[in-house]
């Protein structure tokens, strides 16, 4: 059975610069939520965004997942090791988060026009950068050949999904963890299929001599689906189902409650 990797040369060639100014965008949306709608959950997840990415990039390097010597580059600046690690929380992890949730937000009765036009120009957005990134990566060193379906990524998986499935289970909110993964599937989507389309980021293997080379077209597509759908988006779902359980978030039995509630007292109220 061929052991496949998934390999990417976008670590010094400007997906960090891109990344950086998601990220301004994504500080710039929380707190046009919480500053004109009184909303507070877009910074909540956008933090368990920045917290679970960087834990997860720190899992990552200390199992060498990796590479040996792996390090990325911002603006001219090498970065390695925690620093690294936390620098990817924010950069990845908090536009990831918000996203994700902003689409749940639209499905879920968030459906003014100017807040959908908004999230739309954002997908635009990610999508020119996404292929920025790819026509100037494409054909730079391998910079992370991380072995696909490890032991070590299905504990990882294993640890995070689990208890994050019981959790909503506990908070009977299946819908909106449907819409939060949906919401994560559109963003990686929509951030990495134009670098593997353009060479940046794609599966591959590795030869007798040790040298990486890009997986045929079938196994291309189809292990790098399998790694989107269960490996980067089912592995996220704990950055929405831990600050749910938390309360931080009004789904699940609090809405039910409150709708309760609410039907009590105009009960009382016709009486």
């Amino acid at each position: 059975m061929n052991t496949y990797y998934m390999l990417r040369s976008f670590d010094h060639a400007g997906y960090y610069e891109t990344r950086s100014v998601l990220m301004i965008l994504a500080i710039v949306v929380a707190i046009v939520f919480l500053r004109k709608r009184g909303d507070n959950r877009y910074l909540v997840m956008l933090i368990s965004g920045v917290f679970w990415q960087a834990a997860m990039e720190y899992y990552l390097q200390i199992n060498g997942l990796r590479g040996a010597g792996y390090s990325l580059s911002v603006f001219g600046m090498k970065l390695t090791g925690i620093a690294a690690n936390i620098f990817q929380g924010f950069a990845e992890g908090g536009i990831l988060s918000l996203m994700a949730f902003w689409f749940v937000d639209l499905r879920s009765g968030g459906k003014r026009r100017e807040s959908r036009n908004a999230y739309l120009a954002l997908c635009a957005l990610i999508i020119v950068l996404a292929c920025f990134v790819g026509v100037v990566a494409a054909g730079r060193p391998i910079s992370s050949p991380r072995p696909m379906f490890s032991t070590v990524g299905v504990v990882r998986l294993s640890v995070t999904a689990v208890p994050a499935l019981l959790l909503i289970a506990w908070k009977r909110a299946w819908r909106e963890l449907g819409l939060f993964y949906v919401g994560l599937l559109i963003y990686v989507l929509i951030t990495f299929e134009p670098m593997q389309i353009l060479g940046a980021r794609y599966i591959g293997e590795r030869g007798p001599d040790g040298k990486f080379f890009a997986a045929p077209s079938a196994p291309q597509f189809a292990v790098m689906m399998a790694s989107n759908l269960f490996e980067v988006v089912g592995g996220k779902i704990h950055y929405f189902a831990v600050p749910l359980a938390l309360g931080l978030l009004p789904f699940g039995r609090k809405n039910e409650s409150e709708s309760a509630l609410a039907k009590a007292r105009q009960l009382e109220a016709t009486s």
